[in-house]
């Protein structure tokens, strides 16, 4: 054992599967984050529950692992000396599970044409709001996509494609509805580099936008 570490721990930390939070990362993602990680030592610390200010451990060895469509990357890590909080953690299986953090740093919106027109953009939202905008995305029957979740107190961005713009008035409904009860509540739509939040841009002019970008496409 290196005199680094007080004990070890391995399992995959991202998979193709659907994850607790009802996502799902794409296989090329999956590749994507095992190069940055071995081109950025700094990717390879472990904090606690993300909080940087807890380092408690180290990546040592990653392996990609595919069966099929599904695909999954498998690390094993060391629990740094000092952090026998963490590792008694693991042992009695407090901790039960790897979570990985991250941020899209670049987007290329499309428009995708088949039978009919597809509008896709992105939408940022706080992550309190995470679960129902996901319910109000699948009662609409919206396609969503998420790549990477941020973390913690960071917002959350969510890949979506429509044939209709509807589902930007039932936003501004929902975020009305949280101002009734003096809640405030942050969604933006992302179209190529515009920044629209749609707590102070009207739903026509999101509209408006909307239908331009896709001219430039």
């Amino acid at each position: 054992m290196s005199n680094d570490f007080i004990g070890y721990a391995g399992g995959y930390i991202c998979t193709t599967d659907v994850d607790s939070h009802g996502d799902r990362l794409t296989p090329e993602v999956i590749t994507s984050i095992k190069e940055q990680i071995m081109k950025k030592p700094g990717l390879r610390i472990m904090y606690l529950q993300h909080d940087t200010s807890q380092p408690c451990g180290k990546i040592l060895k990653l392996r990609i692992d595919t069966k099929g469509e599904w695909k999954g990357l498998w690390a094993k890590t060391g629990i740094f000396k000092g952090r026998e909080d963490v590792l008694k953690m693991c042992e009695n299986k407090e901790l039960t599970g790897f979570s990985i953090a991250g941020r899209i740093l670049e987007y290329k919106p499309k428009i995708i044409r088949k039978k009919e027109l597809k509008y896709r953009f992105q939408l940022e939202i706080d992550l309190q709001y995470w679960g129902e905008i996901k319910d109000i995305l699948n009662k609409e029957n919206i396609q969503s996509e998420v790549y990477l979740r941020k973390a913690l107190n960071l917002p959350a961005i969510i890949s979506i494609v429509t044939n209709g713009l509807s589902i930007i008035d039932t936003l501004c409904k929902y975020i009305k509805s949280h101002k009734k009860n003096e809640q405030e509540i942050n969604i933006k739509i992302v179209i190529k580099e515009l920044k629209l939040n749609l707590n102070i841009v009207p739903p026509q002019e999101i509209k408006k936008h909307l239908k331009e970008n896709q001219k430039d496409i």
